[in-house]
């Protein structure tokens, strides 16, 4: 069995452990890219683990999108990691089986054989086939669903259902990424007949197989998972459900996870991690980031569609300061590209120091704004550390003479005004991706799904596109760091930090095995000591 794929690098200095979480045997997709990843296991209690009991997750916000197909915020892949699976998982950079037991990979590359294995279901009780992965590859190319990734999978070029169990893809060249992009849960195999009946997957709509399904969701409140009894994977998941919980307000998140109101808290405010840490009742786990923050600008109108412009705001950003003061230091200031220095095809130097506000004003004169301009800067209202990230690109931006007014808004107006082109500059990040293409196709080519402003620059997509298809992993990186240089110094977004990412739990809970490439498959291990 040939399987080839190169996936993103884990950051370094990510804690919490396990083992992966499946232990079928699979071929590997590490072509040894991983950085050194540094493990601390807690001490587990003697004994297997136990199964039954729910576990309560509070997360600052739901997620407005949650056809798996659809969707872009992390909330939205936190929970949908649970309800759906893919034909293959990738865990701290290796590839495993998922729905797909095996895959072969032709000699020159173009084509790849899924064999489905013969117990996997799905939440309707009907069995998972071969069908059902040529239909949710299908839908995610077609225009009409609106698939923000859909350009990663411009290169296959067809899914043929042999029969109920083997899957054949074929490729219009090598695809060094292809298989990391069929393990993310943007891939989702989905119930052709439940989105038939239903007209779609969002709401309260479940076409998944995943370890856990759909039992009921309060939109902006909470989502109840029950324990999918047929998964394929023996004896997992352990717990009996997943209770998410949603709630902005950073304080009381804080105050749950401390009065023992929740079990697992996701990512607390920075502001919080400290005395949390203290905290004897709770365990931590974390420490690397999956979080590129940025400030994106408009390249579909003036003045941002002027490079000049753009290297101006580039120039006049502290990074430090921003991180500082919106994540309490928790993270890494990013003076480069999207990825941080630490990842596969990162830029190792920087491109930008300390701010250059003489430069960053005679770039404005250059391009005829030599007394700066009025912007409007967005913000969902409800993510304070963002809020805060805004407050000082405001007091920066002054001082080149660019007077801006913030623009707080809630998160399903920021969605719809960002899908339309409807805004000066945004302030938001991405998360990172297990491949770089994956994160550089959607989000800086032409038409990506997730391109707001739709800004385009041939060389950067020349770039990106050729490296998807480089099998020498050392060229890929070059390539990809060619690119980054080409996004820092004209690029639509001004990078400002990687976030630290925490996780917080009670005591009793166990089986945490965090990766930080990122993914959150691993709660079907998770289990309760009580």
């Amino acid at each position: 069995m040939l399987a080839v794929g190169v996936v993103a690098a884990l950051a370094a200095g990510c804690s919490g452990g396990g083992e992966p979480p499946s232990t079928n045997n699979g071929d590997s997709g590490n072509d040894g890219l991983m950085a050194s990843v540094r493990l601390e296991d807690e001490a587990q209690p003697a004994g297997s683990p136990k199964s039954g009991g729910r576990l309560r997750i509070m997360i600052r916000l739901d997620a407005n999108e949650l056809d798996p197909h659809k969707m872009s915020e992390t909330s939205a892949f936190v929970i949908n990691e649970q309800i759906y699976e893919s034909l293959v998982q990738s865990y701290r950079g290796e590839i495993k089986p998922a729905i797909a037991e095996s895959w072969e990979q032709s000699a020159d590359g173009l084509t790849i054989t899924f064999t489905l294995r013969d117990n996997a279901y799905f939440h309707s009780g009907r069995k998972v086939t071969a069908a059902d992965v040529k239909y949710s590859i299908e839908r995610i190319k077609d225009p009409a669903t609106r698939a923000p990734r859909a350009r990663s999978y411009e290169g296959i070029t067809s899914v043929e259902a042999v029969d109920e169990r083997t899957a054949v893809f074929t490729l219009a060249k090598p695809n060094a990424a292809i298989l990391t992009l069929l393990s993310t849960a943007a891939s989702s195999v989905v119930d052709k007949s439940v989105v038939d009946a239903e007209g779609g997957l969002n709401g309260d709509v479940d076409g998944g197989s995943g370890p856990f399904k759909l039992a009921s969701r309060v939109t902006g409140q909470a989502i109840k998972l029950d324990k999918h009894d047929r998964y394929w994977e023996s004896g997992v998941p352990y717990l009996d459900g997943l209770d998410f919980s949603f709630n902005p307000d950073d304080n009381a998140r804080a105050a749950a996870v401390r009065s023992g109101t929740v079990d697992f808290l996701w990512r607390p405010a920075p502001e919080f991690i400290d005395a949390l840490k203290r905290d004897e009742a709770l365990k931590w786990y974390g420490g690397s980031g999956s979080l590129s923050l940025h400030l994106r600008l408009n390249t579909s109108k003036a003045p941002y569609d002027d490079v000049k412009v753009r290297q101006a705001i580039f120039l006049a950003l502290d990074r430090q300061e921003i991180l500082n003061v919106a994540n309490s230091g928790f993270g890494t200031a990013l003076n480069a590209g999207y990825l941080p220095p630490d990842r596969y095809g990162a830029l190792t130097e920087p491109v930008y120091g300390q701010p250059d506000i003489e430069k960053a004003k005679t770039l404005l004169t250059e391009a005829g704004y030599p007394d700066g301009f009025e912007a409007k800067l967005m913000v969902i209202a409800t993510s304070a550390f963002q809020v805060r990230s805004a407050e000082v690109e405001q007091q920066q931006l002054a001082k080149i003479g660019i007077r801006v007014t913030i623009e707080s808004v809630e998160s399903t107006i920021a969605d719809t005004r960002t899908k339309s082109g409807d805004f000066d500059m945004y302030q938001s990040g991405f998360g990172l991706t297990y491949d770089p293409d994956e994160r550089f196709t959607a989000s800086f080519l032409a038409n990506g799904g997730l391109n707001y402003g739709n800004w385009s620059d041939p060389e950067y997509e020349n770039l990106v596109v050729q490296a998807r298809s480089e099998l020498d992993k050392d060229k890929r990186a070059a390539l990809y760091q060619q690119a980054e240089k080409i996004l820092a110094e004209r690029g639509p977004v001004a990078m400002t930090f990687l976030n630290a990412d925490y996780d917080v739990v009670q005591k009793d809970v166990m089986g945490y095995r965090g990766d930080a490439t990122p993914t959150y498959r691993f709660y079907r291990n998770i289990w309760l000591d009580r």
